[in-house]
């Protein structure tokens, strides 16, 4: 379910580029292309337009509409970068956004409580889930789970908050 206000982090912008208002972009996705598809952005809770974006080798650079020199670029230097929910592509039946995934309850197959998630660290081969033990837990114990499907992540059910994993409660 998608909220009329909530935004999302996708990135952070970098040093400027040249002296036409263009900057670098630290995107946050997988994917750049998908990046493209985002028009409207949010910086300091104000809305921007993208203008241009470029790939270069690796990296992001980002022209917004409203910043039109090198004074204007540096000022958005280190500036978190939103979009609103709204904003974000649909996704197929059974896929998430990670961010969806922040407070579901990690339950493994012998139906054991390993507590919440409570963050996402990526990694270059796959996303791992920071899961921090609550009341309901079976320990005290901080666990990090590979998300990986369907080797580990079994299910995902956004509608009971839960996140069913094949993991052994002693591993």
């Amino acid at each position: 379910m998608r909220s009329e206000g909530r935004i999302i982090l996708i990135g952070k912008l970098g040093k400027p580029h040249g002296i036409k208002g263009f900057c670098y972009f630290h995107y946050y996705g997988s994917e750049a292309s998908i990046f493209k598809d985002y028009k409207n952005l949010i910086i300091d809770g104000e809305q921007h337009k993208t203008d241009t974006l470029i790939e270069k080798s690796d990296r992001l650079i980002l022209k917004l509409k409203d910043c039109n020199d090198r004074n204007a670029a540096e000022r958005l230097r280190d500036k978190d970068v939103y979009i609103s929910e709204k904003d974000l592509a649909p996704l197929d039946d059974g896929e998430y956004y990670l961010y969806q995934l922040h407070g579901l309850e990690v339950i493994n197959l012998e139906n054991k409580n390993f507590g919440k998630i409570d963050g996402i660290l990526g990694t270059k081969s796959n996303e791992v889930l920071i899961i921090k033990p609550t009341e309901s837990s079976i320990d005290d114990i901080e666990r990090l789970i590979p998300y990986v499907k369907p080797n580990v992540i079994k299910d995902i059910n956004l509608n009971k908050n839960t996140v069913k994993i094949d993991w052994p409660e002693t591993y």
